[in-house]
C-alpha cells in the first residue's frame, strides 16, 4: 500500500512533483493511519510554504531534504488504529498535508480532540497539532465552507481581539490590505460590529464589487487609490497582501498618523515586502497561536466568544462562493500553481482529494 504526496521545493515554490511512498503495514503503539478525504486550498496555504522555513511549517509534515509538504485543513479518516480509545473510521479535522496519507502518533486523546504527539511537532505550536473528532456524516456544503474559512477566520478572530484589546492603538480607522481575501473578510465582518472605528478596504480593481458586497466596510478603494484615502485620520493598518509597494504606499500616506502597522499573510508573495526606511511605525508581525498565549480567556473562553462570531460569518458566505471539487493529481498541481502565481479570485473555493496511488 503507498501513498501520494505533492512536494514542494523549498527553494523554489513553483518546482514540485509527486512522489508515491510506501505506508507502514505495521503501526507502532498508539499510532494512527490516516486516509485525507478533502483539504482545501486557498492563498492562505501558499503562504505557509513562503515561510515554511522562517515560521517552521516546513516541520509538521517533514518530507526529503530540501523539499517541504504544503500544510492544507481537511478532513480524514482513520483507516488504521493501534491506539485503543481510536477506532477505525473515525473521521477528523484539522492540519493535514497535501496527499493521500498521514501517519500521526496519537496522544491526549479527549471526547472531542486527539492530539499529534510525534516527535517532530513536540515544540510546535500545540494548536496546529490537534484534530477534531467529528461524529457527524459529511456535508459537503458544511464542510467545504469549515476548510475553506474556518482557519483563516479564526486568525481574523484574534485580529479583532487583538486590535481590540489594544483599543486599536488610539485610531479611528483601520485599513486592511488584499480586502476580498478570506481572514481580511473575517475581520471586516467583526470589526464592522465595532462602531469606535472605520472600516477600509484596499484591494484590486476587479475584486471591489466582491468586498463591498459583504457590507462590512464602509469604504473600499483600489491599491492605486490608497492616496485618495484621508490621511489627518489615527489609522492602523492590517497588511494581508505582503506587497512592499503597497506598504510603502500605506506608510507615506499615513506617516505619523499610522498608529500601529500589523503584517499578517501575503496574498502577494512574490512581491516582496521593500526593505529601507518607512514612514511611521515599524510593521509588527500577528503570529495567531503567540496572541492566544497573552489572553487569559480560561476554560472554553475562547472558543465561547469564537462559535457566535464563525456564525455570523458563515450567515455573510453563504451562497457567494463557488466550490470547485477536484481529485485529479495533474489538476490539483496545476491548481497550487495558479494560487502561487497570485490568481486567486474571491468567489472561488478549491475543496481537493489526492487519490492513492
Amino acid at each position: 500500500m503507498h501513498g501520494l504526496q505533492l512536494l514542494v521545493n523549498a527553494e523554489n515554490l513553483a518546482d514540485t512533483r509527486w512522489s508515491s511512498e510506501p505506508l507502514c503495514d505495521e503501526l507502532a503503539e498508539g499510532s494512527l493511519l490516516l486516509r485525507v478525504d478533502e483539504f482545501a486550498l486557498t492563498a492562505n496555504n501558499i503562504t505557509y510554504a513562503v515561510a515554511g522555513e522562517s515560521m517552521r511549517y516546513w516541520q509538521f509534515f517533514p518530507a526529503q531534504k530540501g523539499w517541504g509538504r504544503v500544510p492544507v485543513w481537511g478532513f480524514a479518516t482513520v483507516v488504521k488504529s493501534n491506539h485503543e480509545a481510536i477506532s477505525q473510521g473515525e473521521r477528523l479535522y484539522g492540519y493535514l498535508p497535501m496527499g493521500s496519507h498521514l501517519m500521526i502518533q496519537a496522544g491526549k486523546v479527549k471526547t472531542h480532540q486527539i492530539t499529534d504527539v510525534s516527535q517532530h511537532r513536540a515544540d510546535l505550536p500545540g494548536v496546529y497539532n490537534q484534530l477534531v473528532r467529528t461524529p457527524d456524516e459529511p456535508d459537503p456544503d458544511a464542510d467545504a465552507a469549515q476548510m475553506l474559512y474556518r482557519p483563516l477566520f479564526m486568525t481574523s478572530f484574534l485580529l479583532d481581539d487583538f486590535a481590540a484589546s489594544n483599543d486599536f492603538f488610539g485610531a479611528t480607522d483601520v485599513v486592511l490590505t488584499s480586502a476580498s481575501s478570506k481572514t481580511a473578510l473575517g475581520l471586516g465582518l467583526l470589526l464592522a460590529q465595532r462602531p469606535a472605528v472605520r472600516v477600509i478596504g484596499v484591494t484590486a480593481a476587479n475584486n471591489v464589487a466582491f468586498a463591498e458586497g459583504l457590507g462590512c466596510y464602509d469604504q473600499v478603494v483600489t491599491y492605486s487609490d490608497i492616496s485618495h484615502l484621508d490621511a489627518s485620520r489615527r489609522t492602523m493598518s492590517v497588511d494581508m497582501a505582503g506587497n512592499g509597494d503597497v506598504l510603502s504606499a500605506l506608510h507615506g500616506h499615513y506617516a505619523d498618523n499610522l498608529t500601529f502597522s500589523c503584517l499578517v499573510g501575503a496574498t502577494h508573495w512574490n512581491q516582496v515586502r521593500r526593505g529601507g526606511e518607512l514612514a511611521g511605525p515599524e510593521p509588527q508581525g500577528f503570529f495567531a497561536p503567540g496572541h492566544i498565549e497573552t489572553r487569559n480567556w480560561g476554560p472554553g473562553g475562547m472558543m465561547g466568544a469564537f462559535e457566535p462570531a464563525w456564525q455570523t460569518m458563515l450567515s455573510a458566505v453563504r451562497g457567494r462562493i463557488n466550490v470547485t471539487r477536484c481529485n485529479d493529481p495533474n489538476e490539483i498541481e496545476a491548481i497550487y500553481q495558479h494560487l502561487l502565481a497570485g490568481h486567486a479570485t474571491p468567489d472561488v473555493g478549491y475543496v481537493l482529494t489526492v487519490p492513492a496511488p
